[in-house]
């Protein structure tokens, strides 16, 4: 069984894109997305200037991050080596675009799915050259069977130097370049002077080497193809509502646990808990592409994905929170000493598998480290508390004096660990890769520093101080204490969303290609 590859000696290629027509008209492709392209990077200041043609398309990998991370096994690695997808199982997730260190998936406008190039496998199945290689005029594109020692592809790379983009990822890509500048390699070293979004052009100098983007002589992208983020706002809303369900049946749990048996425990938290699960749900459907295909998670699941691991642990989540308040209202709650167990464990996996789900997104070098786990369940815990102390001031609830004062506690706690956190690793701590300063650096200092540093920071610092305030007084229970334990709640509501918007937009923002 053949091993199909790619090389593409750049000495020949003239930027013709005939490539890129090709493709289109071989497969059907849509006005506005590309499964190939050809980029264009100038460098240097006049009169010494160079101009680089690259050729774009996906790299086929041999452990290829859009393949695990897809929920449906729509995305599927052949036995010929070639990835391709399923479009009547895709349920256009967008996981496989946060994943792809290549940027090379989009979703078709016409069919709401995933797509990427495969290498046109119907015309190799037909022993006939992929559509971009047929047309190339000068022959720069070499395809061939890397597992056979006679293939004149083999003979090339053993000839000459070669280069592979984003060799560190891990992916083992099969698309190889001849004398590839590093400028076009590496999308992090050159300047993107314009973004393309919803039809708008902006300026967006993100990925200069220098500090100062229009340095003379700086690498800059001069021709490129509109780039989709995969996810945005929605999933931003999703962290919000599944932190506080998650974390108010943890917090239900725990308190129970603690002898805290009044309505806070057995009635609002449960409540709180199955109405953001819900919500949740609601998000994460209403934010596919194709969201009627939905159940394909639960009925045709790929175990490598946390997004199905990650619809199971919330399954069982709405059940055991439903469970608790039926319980909680019928008086039966002898019976919720069973519970308190699989309940933390169900709520704490429910709560931290987004952090590996996110990790999955490999493309994205901020979303990767063990610290998002504990984030995630710090800013879980402070969401969850914040809403049960709003509902145990303002609705008519059985809520002791304790339970206040316990919440209270968690909340202040959550938002200590999570300041640090923050502060520790957007600030305080040396970023591991490029792209990963670039991501930091827009948050702190760029375009999203305002909502950092004033709504996450902010959000996370002022209910700090308040909370402080109300324990040093012993105001817990006085109408004071309450108006303050109702500010402290709200802001530090809205600073755990500012910060999951920042994180989720700001890891996108540094372009792969």
């Amino acid at each position: 069984m053949p091993n199909y590859g790619f090389v593409i000696d750049l000495r020949t290629c003239i930027g013709c894109h005939a490539c890129t027509v090709a493709c289109k008209a071989e497969h059907d492709i849509p006005i506005g997305v590309n499964r190939c392209w050809v980029k264009t990077v100038e460098k240097g200041q006049f009169p010494d200037t160079s101009r680089f043609f690259f050729p774009v398309l996906c790299n086929q990998c041999d452990d290829a991050p859009c393949v695990s991370i897809c929920p449906t096994n729509a995305l599927y690695k052949r036995r010929d080596g070639i990835v391709d997808l399923d479009g009547d199982a895709c349920i256009g997730c967008r996981a496989c675009m946060v994943a792809c260190p290549y940027d090379q998936l989009f979703i078709d406008p016409g069919t709401h799915t995933a797509e990427k190039c495969n290498f046109c496998a119907n015309r190799v199945e037909n022993e006939l050259l992929p559509a971009c290689v047929s047309v190339c005029p000068t022959e720069c594109r070499v395809f061939g069977d890397l597992d056979d020692p006679g293939d004149p592809i083999n003979a090339l790379l053993q000839q000459v130097p070669i280069s592979v983009r984003k060799p560190e990822k891990g992916t083992q890509p099969k698309v190889f370049y001849i004398a590839a500048d590093e400028s076009v390699l590496q999308p992090e070293a050159t300047t993107h002077p314009l973004t393309f979004k919803e039809g708008q052009v902006t300026r967006r100098p993100l990925g200069a080497p220098p500090e100062d983007p229009s340095t003379p002589g700086a690498a800059r992208v001069d021709y490129d193809v509109p780039h989709e983020q995969a996810w945005g706002l929605d999933m931003a809303l999703y962290l919000l509502t599944k932190g506080i369900a998650t974390g108010a049946l943890f917090l239900a749990a725990l308190l129970w646990g603690l002898g805290h048996t009044d309505g806070v425990t057995t009635v609002m938290a449960p409540a709180v808990a199955l109405l953001f699960v819900t919500i949740t749900a609601g998000i994460l459907i209403a934010d596919l592409e194709r969201p009627e295909r939905f159940y394909y998670i639960l009925t045709r699941p790929n175990w490598r994905s946390w997004m199905v691991w990650g619809a199971y642990f919330l399954t069982a989540h709405g059940a055991l929170a439903t469970l608790w308040l039926i319980l909680g209202l019928a008086g039966w709650t002898a019976a919720l000493d069973w519970l308190v167990v699989p309940t933390l464990v169900v709520s704490l996996l429910a709560t931290c598998y987004t952090a590996f789900l996110f990790a999955q997104g490999l493309a994205r070098d901020l979303w990767q480290g063990p610290h998002s786990v504990i984030d995630l369940a710090a800013q879980a815990a402070a969401e969850a508390s914040a809403a049960l102390l709003l509902g145990a001031t303002l609705l008519p609830i059985d809520a002791s004096a304790a339970t206040v004062r316990v919440l209270g506690g968690a909340l202040f706690g959550a938002l200590a660990v999570h300041l640090v956190l923050l502060l520790v690793e957007q600030v305080l701590m040396p970023s591991p890769t490029r792209h990963h300063e670039l991501a930091v650096r827009a948050i702190t200092k760029g375009p999203y520093a305002p909502i950092f540093w004033g709504g996450a920071i902010g959000g996370t610092v002022v209910p700090l101080v308040l909370l402080a305030l109300l324990a040093s007084l012993g105001a817990w229970s006085s109408p004071l204490g309450a108006a303050g334990l109702v500010v402290a709640s709200v802001v530090a509501l809205g600073g755990g969303f500012a910060w999951e918007y920042v994180w989720v937009d700001a890891g996108q923002c540094v372009p792969n290609s």
